[in-house]
C-alpha cells in the first residue's frame, strides 16, 4: 500500500505534468529541463487525457502538427533564451508518429468531438504516409529513413500506432485508410512474431541480436514491449517475465544498474499479474524519484506511467 494518500499523489504527479508545458503548447522533459521531446511527451500525455486534462493536450496536439520538418517528421528541440529550437535530430521517425497516433486516439475517444480530427485529417494522412514509408516488405519498420535498424521496441509502439490511425480513419470514413493502416498492422504484428526465436527463448531486440541477460538496457527491457503491448502468447509472456526477473530480482526497487526508473517495467508487471512488484515500484518511485534524491531523473513519461498505474490501481484502501 502507498505511504502517501492515492488521490494525492495524483494531483502532485498531474501538476508536475503541467507545469513542463510551454506557451507553444509544447512540454519540456521536465520543469527544469531544456529539452523538448515529442516522443516521450506522446507516451506522458496519455496520463493528462486520462485526467480530463484535455484542452493541455489538445494546444501540444496542435504544436506537433505545426512543428513537422520538411520531410514529414518531426525533431527533438530545444529551449534557448525560451525559444524552441530545432535540434535537427531525433530518436527515431516511426515511433514518434506512432506513439502520436495513439496519443490523439486516446484523446478523441475521451473528448467524443471528432471537429479536431476532421480539421486536422489531410496531416494525420500525412503522418501515416511518413510511417509506410519506413515499412519494409517483413512489416517491420526502419527507425528513421537514414539509420536502417528495425528494433522491437519501435515495432511494439508502431503495431499500436497503426491500429491507432486505422481506428481514427475509421472514424473520419477514410474507408481505404483506414483498410491499409489495418493491413499495416497486421503486417508488423507478424514482423514483430517472427523476431522471436524459440531456440534463444527471446525476442531480437533489433535485427537479428539477442539480449544478453545481464544488462538492463536495451536488452531486458526490450523483452517488456512485446508483454506492455499484447503481441506475444501468455506462455510466451510469462517466460520472458520470469528470465526478467531472475536477471534483476530488485528491478521493481530499481536496483539495474540505470539512474532512470523505466516505469514501464511497472505495466510490464501488471500485464502478468504480478501486483506486488508494481505496489513496491509505484512505493519506491515515490519514496526515491517523486521525492527522493533521483529527482533529476524523473521526467514526463516516467510520471505519465507512474499516473497510469496509479490509476488502475485496485488495492483495497489505495485511494
Amino acid at each position: 500500500m502507498l505511504d502517501e494518500p492515492r488521490n494525492a499523489l495524483l494531483a502532485h504527479q498531474r501538476d508536475y505534468l503541467l507545469s513542463c508545458q510551454l506557451p507553444s503548447g509544447a512540454f519540456r522533459l521536465g520543469p527544469d529541463r531544456d529539452q523538448i521531446n515529442p516522443y516521450f511527451t506522446n507516451l506522458a500525455l496519455i496520463s493528462l487525457v486520462r485526467l480530463q486534462e484535455r484542452e493541455a493536450v489538445r494546444r501540444y496536439l496542435d504544436w506537433y502538427l505545426q512543428h513537422l520538418s520538411q520531410n514529414g517528421y518531426i525533431n527533438d528541440f530545444r529551449l534557448d533564451s525560451g525559444q524552441e529550437i530545432d535540434t535537427g535530430a531525433a530518436d527515431s521517425e516511426d515511433s514518434y508518429h506512432a506513439t502520436y497516433f495513439s496519443l490523439v486516439s486516446e484523446w478523441v475517444e475521451s473528448c467524443g468531438d471528432t471537429s479536431w480530427l476532421y480539421a486536422n485529417q489531410e496531416q494525420l494522412a500525412y503522418l501515416f504516409r511518413g510511417i509506410a514509408r519506413l515499412q519494409q516488405k517483413d512489416g517491420l519498420t526502419w527507425a528513421k529513413h537514414s539509420f536502417r535498424v528495425k528494433y522491437l521496441m519501435d515495432n511494439c509502439e508502431v503495431a499500436k500506432g497503426l491500429d491507432d490511425a486505422s481506428y481514427l480513419f475509421a472514424l473520419l470514413g477514410k474507408e481505404a485508410l483506414a483498410r491499409e493502416a489495418s493491413v499495416r498492422a497486421v503486417a508488423c504484428k507478424t514482423g514483430i512474431a517472427n523476431m522471436y526465436s524459440r531456440l534463444r527463448r527471446s525476442f531480437a531486440m533489433y535485427d537479428r541480436s539477442h539480449p544478453g541477460w545481464r544488462k538492463w538496457y536495451p536488452d531486458v527491457t526490450s523483452q517488456a514491449f512485446p508483454i506492455v503491448y499484447g503481441l506475444c502468447e501468455p506462455d510466451i509472456g510469462a517466460m520472458l517475465y520470469q528470465r526478467m526477473t531472475k536477471a534483476f530480482p530488485r528491478f521493481d526497487t530499481f536496483d539495474t544498474g540505470d539512474m532512470y526508473p523505466w516505469m514501464v517495467m511497472g505495466v510490464c508487471a501488471r500485464m502478468i499479474g504480478d501486483e506486488q512488484r508494481v505496489r513496491t515500484m509505484l512505493d519506491a518511485a515515490t519514496n526515491l524519484y517523486i521525492h527522493g534524491p533521483r529527482l533529476p531523473y524523473w521526467l514526463i513519461h516516467e510520471a505519465g506511467r507512474f499516473i497510469e498505474l496509479l490509476l488502475d490501481d485496485q488495492e483495497p484502501g489505495s485511494s
